[in-house]
């Protein structure tokens, strides 16, 4: 089959100094070339391609920043707006209608931009806890993303093991859902990053801290809780975290990623969406596997390893979901995020 090249987008930290963190790359099915960069951002630790555009994140402890780059089409970027907003530490962000919606890790806080302007729309500042002293002493929101139907905007905080659900206005702003405000997560769980099936019937979450993959039936716009899988193994590293989680787009099979044991959990999605299988482990290309993407055509998928610092794409065979050997790799030091052009996130 012949492949069409198309555009990945990385992020990384780059310490307390500006530093080339966000970067274009073209890959033809064999081999990656770097197309582009920019410089003028500290720790863009998440980026996010919409279209022609591409945002990204700064994750610094005492404020935050973000900003919006034109996608060129052959690789190059342009900035269109760059600016400090309210919140701390941005690990993630989502667009939803004219809003970028990005989340504060270091601040507990939830923070809506116009997504042309930047102009901010909504603000907030979590409060809560969990058990865990060392990860759980304060809200740590961690991402969010918006409901099937795009009227509600569900939010995970890592600190109090819950996933918040808001209404969304036209506007960006929030109001908690009245019906279900929020789910609460087992204590310690931590939840971190999760996505929805393709036909919107069931939510699957990660949690960082106990390494767990929860299944929610999701309809009516409520969540309620189905399954648990375990991402554990009695060999992994004390200090495992799990990462991040992705639906191959046509809804058949899923993957997490796992910090540590440095592997990709495979899962075959049965029925609509509401059981699953394990499919096997697959080695990352590197120890801590912080985010992967899954591309458009479902045939790749490609790993951001934070250590050793490579980003490395995988062929994906389609019909049993198994990954194959490395295809090829670049060095890109604290690499922390990956996303392709060519599909949603």
């Amino acid at each position: 089959m012949q492949v069409i090249e198309t555009q990945l987008y990385t992020g990384a930290y780059t310490g307390d100094q500006p530093g080339e963190g966000v970067r274009c790359w073209r890959f033809d099915g064999a081999a990656l070339q770097e197309t582009g960069k920019y410089g003028g951002l500290r720790n863009p630790s998440y980026v996010l391609p919409v279209g022609k555009r591409l945002y990204a994140v700064e994750e610094l402890p005492d404020r935050a920043g973000a900003a919006c780059f034109s996608l060129d089409g052959n690789g190059g970027l342009s900035v269109l707006w760059q600016k400090e907003v309210p919140g701390a530490g941005l690990c993630h962000a989502a667009v939803a209608g004219d809003s970028l919606y990005v989340s504060g890790y270091a601040g507990g806080t939830l923070t809506a931009v116009d997504a042309a302007t930047g102009r901010p729309a909504f603000y907030r500042e979590f409060q809560g806890s969990g058990p865990n002293v060392l990860r759980q002493e304060k809200a740590h929101i961690h991402s969010s993303l918006t409901s099937p139907d795009g009227s509600r905007l569900l939010v995970a905080d890592l600190g109090s093991d819950r996933l918040y659900q808001f209404v969304r206005d036209g506007q960006g702003s929030l109001r908690p859902d009245e019906a279900q405000p929020w789910f609460q997560i087992g204590p310690g769980q931590g939840p971190r990053h999760f996505a929805f099936h393709p036909n919107g019937k069931w939510l699957y979450l990660v949690t960082e801290l106990d390494r767990s993959l929860l299944v929610f039936r999701y309809e009516a716009n409520a969540m309620r809780f189905v399954k648990e899988y375990s991402l554990r193994e009695s060999r992994d590293p004390e200090n495992s975290l799990a990462a991040d989680i992705h639906v191959t787009p046509d809804g058949r099979f899923l993957y997490v990623s796992v910090r540590g044991p440095g592997c990709l959990c495979g899962f075959q999605i049965q029925g609509d969406g509401g059981e699953l299988v394990p499919i096997g482990r697959f080695p990352a290309g590197g120890v801590c596997p912080r985010s992967f993407h899954i591309s458009a055509d479902g045939r790749f998928v490609a790993v951001a390893n934070q250590e050793p610092g490579t980003l490395v794409i995988f062929p994906r065979e389609e019909e049993s979901g198994l990954l194959g050997s490395a295809l090829c790799s670049a060095d890109i030091p604290a690499v922390s995020c990956v996303k392709w052009g060519d599909c949603p996130f």
